[in-house]
Parts: structure tokens; C-alpha cells; sequence
């Protein structure tokens, strides 16, 4: 059962620091020896306490039972001295490593979802991974960063106080012991009760986190469309079901706690009547002081037996946020190197695409038997109606998806053979969506190749005519951008990603919809650039706009993932197919600046 336990499965985190860990343990286990210990000790401060009373009527026997009791409070003191040393290392050792173990948890998460392919972010929100991250590795953080020590010491202070107990008068012990199942029992059926209520509590909290990224992701939009009403109702409705999820756990808490307190206090009850017959009976060791020290031992295990039950819940709450984390870390990526990869040293930059066929999800094939070959230092255009499969072509070449069947080949080796390493060096990607990190605008350049000089960044933003724009912002290339590129226009944002990719110097340059949010002014700058830097380069662009392609060495019509047309501009036109009708249309192809 126990290796079952995600919360288990978080020991492998703990072989990197085992010195520190045994450490912890060891003044954890000394913490709760002595805590026991120094409650056993009050049995020799009473004993004399009572000897004295009893010998009133001697001043010389009642100064010796004092000096016994002073001895003994000294004794007492030391103990009780060394308990709270041995729990303020315990406790600060059992943190470090705690934390230790949800730091590295955290990091292993994230570089999981480096690795994984898109498929994977296809399927599952960025709310819910961002709830992954941030509230379940905080609710596991609050277990084992938190209360790894008292998890630790609790059971042992238990332990001991039983056996300490157990040889005081076993007979006391066993008889108030018949609570304990029950106890235990109560706890486990709350117990499953609680996990069950805070893993829904977890999901109910991605749910809350992905409208929160979604809202703040598309506020332009709400503002523009006065949605901020629909928004507002729309996250009472996900805050709503958090709130019904954490009250049905609090509930359980509040259960358990009460219904262990009220068999403690039956316990110690019993303990004065029974115990006064057992120390009459002579059968209570270290007599009146043994019963008192034995009632006191009774109250520090009821203690940690109440405890004890609250962590169970805190680790139940903790257990159903670890299930969702190494849910994700066990996922394997789709897309992996294979065993025998290769590196391709001298690029010429030739692509080919032979019987490829290609669907998301099960779904209906974007591509079908879709067959290309582009040569080296070739540059070819993608045009075609939207869900043509243009973006599919794009997203082949560096492998973010594999194909179903066929292959995507450069210079004749399947990329499913390349090194990863490999095949992304050789590519410069302009996605259609523009991508800027929080960071300087130089920092989001240099990203394209990381370890680039200052020069080389600069060199870089002037191919891509951003250099200009740049020197004038208030730090030039030390400007933050914000988050997303929030503070630079939608023109300056392509620039500075075009900028990015050309300061990898690749051999293949992908443009998908590269030149979208420029204005006509500096979109004829970019190509001005683009003519010169694609020379001996391979180039795919995927565009609607006609003055993006019509320079293109060949422009490829594609319709319902299948090929329908190629050639240059004026070839189609005087065709007459689908590329001229689209032209006729401006259904795609017009010429508007923006």
C-alpha cells in the first residue's frame, strides 16, 4: 500500500541529501525520546514532594525530601533543556530537507513539460498545468516541507510513551488501549473521505486557474466586448465549486479532531479510577509519582495520537496533490531521439515530404499522401485557404509532431533519425503567433542562440530592420519588453522574433506568417533584408498576403491537405485554378497594411 503512495514515491528526491536526512531522523528520534523521558523524570520531583508532606513531623526527613526534590528538578530541567535543543535542530534539519525534496519535485515537473511534445499541451489546459505547478506543488511544500518533522516525531513520541507506559503498569496500559482502534479507525474512513474531497479540490483549482490565464490572456478582448460581467460570473461559478470542495474537507477535519479528544478524555478518566486501584494495589511503579507521571504520559500520547489524526488528513490532502504531479511526470513524450540518431554536419538544407499523412488527434487527416521535395537554397511559398494544412507542412519539418505515415526527410536522412540537437540548429522558426519572453529586448534576440554576443544581437535586430527602433527605446537593447512583449507594438514584436531567428545563421528558415502584423512601409523593409539573407538558404513561407510569396521561387497551393497547384505567381494567375480565384477574391491574398 505504502509504495503505492505518490507521497512515497517523493523518497527518490531524498538520495542526493541521505547525511542531511539521517541527521534529521536521528535528532527527530532523539526529540522524542527525551520529550517521553522528561515526562518520566516528573516521577522523581512528586516522590519526594509526597515523602515530605508525609514526613511533617520530622524537619530533617522533610529537608532530605527536599533536597531530593531539587536534585530532581535539576535533573528534570536537563531533560526537558535537551528535548527543546534536539526539536529546534530537528525541526530546522526536517525543513531543509523537506524543502530540499519540493524543490527538487518542482524542478523534475518542469523538465518534464520541457520534454514533452505538443500533443501533450494540445490536450491539457495551461490553467491546469500552471495549477500543477504552483498549488499542488504548495500543498505537498506545506506536508513535507512543513510537518516532515512532526511526522516523524509524533509516531515516535507515541511509541515511546507506550512503552514507557507498558512498564510502568501494563495492565493501565492495555486497559485504556481498546480506544486506540477505534481511534485509528476513524481516522482512516476520514481519512479517505478527505483525500477524495481535496483531489477534487485540485482540480476544481486548475479549473479556477485556467479562466484567471484565460481572462488575463484575452483582456483586450473582454474589454472590447464588455465582457468583464460574463468573466466575473464565469469565475464565481469555478470559485464557487472551490469553496464547496474546501468546506467538505474542513468538515472532515473538524470531525476527526473532536472525536479524538473526546476517547482521549475517556482514556484519562478511566486512568484516575483504575489507576487508584492499581496504585493501592501496589501495582504502579515509583508509586504516587509513577501515577501522575503516568497520567502525564497518558496526556502526551492523547496529544500526539490528535495530532497524529490531523496529519493523516494533511497527508491524505498532500497524497491527492502528489497523484496529479506524478501524473504528469509520468507521461512519456511522443516525440523521442531515437537510439541511433545522427547529426548532419554539412547541411545543404534539402526537405522532402514523401506519401506524408497526418491528423490530429484521430481526427480527419490534414495531409494526405502529401507528397513535396524542395531543393537546396530554394524558396517556396505555401498559399491556400484556412485548414488547408499550410501551418501542418511548418510544424513537420522540425518535428514538433510525427508524422502517421511516410516521412519528412533534409538532405535525404528522416528527421525522426536526426539528433534533436541537431535538427533544431539548423532551423530559423517565425511562428504565426508572435512569442516574446518577460525579459530585455536583446535578451528575446539572443534566445535564437544562446550564448550570442552583443554584437552578434545587433547584428542580427538590423537584418531584420529592428535595430533602429530599438537604439531609440529608453534603454535601447536593455528595455524590458513586459509580459508577452506587452510593450512593444505588434510590428516591433514580429521584428524582434524574425531578429531571433536569423541570428542562428540556419540553412532552413520557416516563416509562417512572418510578416502578418506589419505595416506596408516595414514589411517591404523586411523583405528588402529577407532577399539578402535567404541566398543559399532553404526557405518555407507560409503567408496570406500576396506580397509575401510572389517573389518566391515556387508557390505551392494547397487545399483539404493535398497539393492542388504549383508554379510562380504569374503561372497560376494565367491557370485560372484556385490560386487565382483566391487573388480575384481577396479572400487571402489582398495587400492591406494594418
Amino acid at each position: 500500500m505504502l509504495r503505492r503512495s505518490s507521497l512515497w514515491k517523493l523518497r527518490e528526491f531524498a538520495r542526493g541529501i541521505r547525511p542531511a536526512f539521517a541527521a534529521a531522523l536521528v535528532f527527530m528520534g532523539l526529540t522524542a525520546w527525551l520529550s517521553i523521558a522528561a515526562v518520566w523524570k516528573t516521577a522523581d520531583v512528586f516522590n519526594p514532594l509526597f515523602e515530605s508532606i508525609e514526613a511533617a513531623a520530622s524537619e530533617a526527613a522533610r529537608q532530605s525530601s527536599l533536597d531530593e526534590l531539587y536534585q530532581a528538578s535539576l535533573v528534570l530541567r536537563v531533560f526537558t533543556s535537551l528535548a527543546a535543543i534536539s526539536n529546534g535542530v530537528a525541526t530546522y534539519l526536517g525543513a531543509w530537507v523537506g524543502q530540499r525534496i519540493v524543490f527538487d519535485l518542482r524542478q523534475k515537473l518542469f523538465e518534464k513539460l520541457q520534454s514533452l511534445s505538443l500533443w501533450y499541451f494540445d490536450r491539457h489546459r495551461s490553467g491546469d498545468l500552471l495549477s500543477r505547478i504552483n498549488n499542488d506543488t504548495a500543498v505537498i511544500q506545506g506536508t513535507v516541507g512543513q510537518e516532515l518533522t512532526r511526522l516523524v516525531i509524533a509516531p515516535l513520541t507515541l511509541l515511546f510513551a507506550t512503552g514507557k507506559m507498558l512498564s510502568a503498569s501494563w495492565r493501565l496500559t492495555l486497559a485504556i488501549g481498546v480506544a486506540l482502534p477505534i481511534i485509528a479507525a476513524v481516522t482512516v474512513l476520514v481519512g479517505r473521505y478527505t483525500r477524495r474531497y481535496s483531489k477534487r479540490v485540485q482540480e476544481q483549482l486548475g479549473d479556477l486557474t485556467s479562466v484567471v490565464e484565460e481572462n488575463l490572456g484575452a483582456m483586450r478582448v473582454v474589454k472590447v466586448f464588455g465582457l468583464e460581467g460574463e468573466m466575473t460570473e464565469r469565475f464565481h461559478g469555478k470559485n464557487v465549486g472551490v469553496l464547496r470542495g474546501q468546506m467538505k474537507a474542513a468538515l472532515m477535519r473538524a470531525i476527526s479532531s473532536p472525536f479524538v479528544l473526546v476517547f482521549v478524555g475517556l482514556a484519562l478518566c478511566a486512568t484516575l479510577v483504575y489507576g487508584g486501584h492499581e496504585l493501592a494495589a501496589g501495582r504502579i511503579a515509583d508509586g504516587s509519582g509513577g501515577l501522575i507521571a503516568f497520567i502525564l504520559l497518558l496526556q502526551v500520547a492523547g496529544t500526539h495520537v490528535n495530532r497524529l489524526s490531523r496529519l493523516h488528513l494533511t497527508v491524505q490532502t498532500a497524497e491527492a496533490a502528489a497523484g496529479r504531479v506524478y501524473d504528469v511526470i509520468a507521461e512519456e513524450p511522443e516525440i523521442v531521439e531515437a537510439d541511433d540518431a545522427v547529426e548532419l554536419d554539412d547541411v545543404k538544407g534539402a526537405i522532402s515530404f514523401e506519401n506524408v499523412c497526418f491528423g490530429y488527434n484521430d481526427n480527419e487527416p490534414v495531409l494526405a499522401d502529401f507528397n513535396l521535395n524542395i531543393a537546396p537554397g530554394e524558396t517556396v511559398a505555401i498559399a491556400g485557404p484556412s485548414g488547408g494544412g499550410k501551418t501542418t507542412v511548418a510544424n513537420l519539418v522540425p518535428r514538433l509532431y510525427d508524422v502517421d505515415r511516410g516521412a519528412v526527410k533534409i538532405d535525404g536522412v528522416d528527421v525522426r533519425k536526426l539528433k534533436n540537437s541537431s535538427l533544431k540548429s539548423m532551423m530559423g522558426i517565425v511562428p504565426q503567433e508572435t512569442v516574446l519572453f518577460s525579459a530585455s529586448v536583446g535578451e528575446n534576440i539572443a534566445f535564437g542562440k544562446p550564448g550570442a554576443s552583443e554584437a552578434e544581437v545587433i547584428v542580427a535586430a538590423k537584418a531584420a530592420r529592428c535595430d533602429e527602433f530599438i537604439s531609440a527605446l529608453p534603454e535601447g537593447y536593455e528595455t524590458q519588453v513586459g509580459e508577452r512583449g506587452v510593450m512593444l507594438s505588434g510590428g516591433q514584436r514580429q521584428r524582434i522574433a524574425i531578429a531571433r531567428a536569423l541570428l542562428r545563421a540556419p540553412k532552413i528558415i520557416i516563416l509562417d506568417e512572418a510578416t502578418s502584423s506589419l505595416d506596408t512601409s516595414t514589411e517591404t523593409a523586411i523583405h528588402a533584408a529577407l532577399q539578402t539573407l535567404l541566398e543559399d538558404r532553404t526557405a518555407i513561407i507560409i503567408a496570406h498576403r500576396l506580397s509575401t510569396i510572389r517573389d518566391a521561387d515556387r508557390i505551392i497551393v494547397m487545399d483539404k491537405g493535398r497539393m492542388v497547384e504549383q508554379g510562380r505567381h504569374e503561372e497560376l494567375m494565367a491557370a485560372g485554378g484556385l490560386y487565382r480565384r483566391l487573388y480575384e477574391t481577396k479572400e487571402l491574398l489582398a495587400d492591406t497594411g494594418v
